[in-house]
């Protein structure tokens, strides 16, 4: 009982990085939160998406860190994760290949100051993440039943 297993200790550090990201993310947004309006006007995006796409960035990234600090939602959380990751990383893709022209990055913190290809590989990274985790999540349901 008093022994944590490898698969459980990778697991909650998955949870946890993404949980840590998605909350760093969010409160520096909101932090700077007029820039952050800024940036996402200079979106590819019609203007009147504006307020939908900073709410919607937003609440997505509380709701997932949300999601993962409870245990009945976790695993729901970690799938939201890592699609949102996806859906980011298709965007970087495609930024990268110009298919918008020159867009400035709407994220926040540290990762603001990441070039095109530095956020890229961040985003793959936490897409492996979130990969592993579903993998031992999977593993583990598989056991239990």
């Amino acid at each position: 009982m008093g022994r944590i297993k490898s698969r459980d200790t990778v697991l909650l550090i998955c949870y946890f990085l993404f949980t840590s990201m998605f909350i760093y993310a969010a409160v520096s947004k909101l932090m700077n939160y007029r820039i952050f309006i800024l940036q996402m006007d200079r979106q590819p995006f019609p203007d009147k998406y504006t307020n939908l796409l900073v709410w919607g960035v937003l609440s997505s990234e509380i709701l997932a860190a949300i999601m993962m600090m409870s245990l009945s939602l976790r695993r729901a959380g970690l799938l939201f994760a890592t699609a949102m990751m996806i859906c980011f990383t298709v965007y970087i893709i495609l930024v990268k290949l110009n298919y918008y022209g020159v867009i400035p990055c709407s994220c926040g913190g540290v990762i603001a100051s990441f070039t095109w290809t530095q956020h890229l590989l961040f985003n793959l990274f936490f897409i492996g993440i979130g990969i592993v985790g579903i993998y031992l999540e999977q593993q583990f349901r598989r056991k239990r039943a």
